[in-house]
């Protein structure tokens, strides 16, 4: 396993090396990986290359434990300007699968909605869904909804904004619980966002630490776990670092790696 993981290794460095000579023209062209790691035990690396060619995105997923074999998927992306709105397309092919997904999306800012449908070759229509945002005096009010064709459930979205402030609530007709919460900027830096669940009576505390060039993002649960995210940006890409620690057994911990290198 540790030799798959530096050759693999060694094969990043040397594409990141060569691969502005392969560019198409003046187009850009980047990489990602991603690395999870489930406490000490597991080690599981994805990779992703997406090219972009004229108004295309193109490209392919591997996984390192099949490297050897055809890769995970394939993907294309197209935005098409339809007037004052745009709509996209991004289509995904799963190779072991042989199954085709589509996720379309329309948006119009002179109306202020986007609507959008995710489907595939098996389950055909898989769920829909808009939302829209309007201002009301001072106060920008933002709604969004979608409806979940095989379960059969709807979730809900809305949010009430005014300068610093943003007050939050979710609803899932799945497990009928109502989310309500509150984001506040406390500076240019710093932000806030407490949540509770008025089934559960759960509650969560979240915060934020902007600076130049990245953010680190923690969200408490208490009595559960901590999460942690952490964005990093570069002069060619980003880092993402999330971990999720159990506050019981910290052995569980989950962490993520995740790095794009731009071009």
């Amino acid at each position: 396993m540790m030799l798959r993981i530096i050759c693999f290794l060694a094969m990043l460095a040397f594409i990141s090396a060569k691969l502005p000579e392969f560019a198409f023209g003046d187009q850009s062209v980047s990489m990602s990986t991603d690395t999870v790691v489930n406490g000490i035990d597991g080690l599981n690396v994805k990779w992703e290359v997406p090219f972009k060619v004229d108004d295309y995105v193109v490209g392919f997923k591997y996984s390192l434990s099949e490297l050897k074999k055809a890769p995970q998927t394939l993907f294309a992306k197209r935005t098409f300007a339809l007037g004052e709105s745009e709509a996209t397309v991004n289509a995904d092919f799963d190779v072991r699968e042989k199954t085709l997904q589509v996720a379309s999306s329309w948006v119009s800012n002179q109306v202020g909605l986007a609507v959008n449908a995710l489907a595939d070759s098996k389950e055909m229509l898989k769920n829909v869904g808009a939302s829209t945002t309007r201002s009301l005096g001072d106060f920008t009010l933002d709604l969004a909804g979608k409806y979940d064709m095989m379960k059969k459930t709807t979730n809900f979205q809305g949010q009430l904004s005014k300068d610093d402030t943003t007050a939050r609530v979710n609803y899932n007709t799945d497990d009928r619980d109502v989310i309500l919460s509150v984001a506040h900027q406390l500076d240019s830096r710093n932000s806030v966002e407490p949540s509770i669940s008025l089934t559960s009576g759960d509650v969560t505390y979240g915060w934020t630490r902007k600076w130049e060039g990245g953010q680190v993002k923690s969200t408490y649960h208490p009595g559960d776990r901590a999460d942690i995210e952490w964005r990093d940006n570069g002069v060619n890409g980003r880092w993402t670092t999330k971990a999720s620690v159990p506050l019981e057994n910290t052995a569980n911990t989950k962490i993520s790696f995740s790095r794009d290198w731009d071009y």
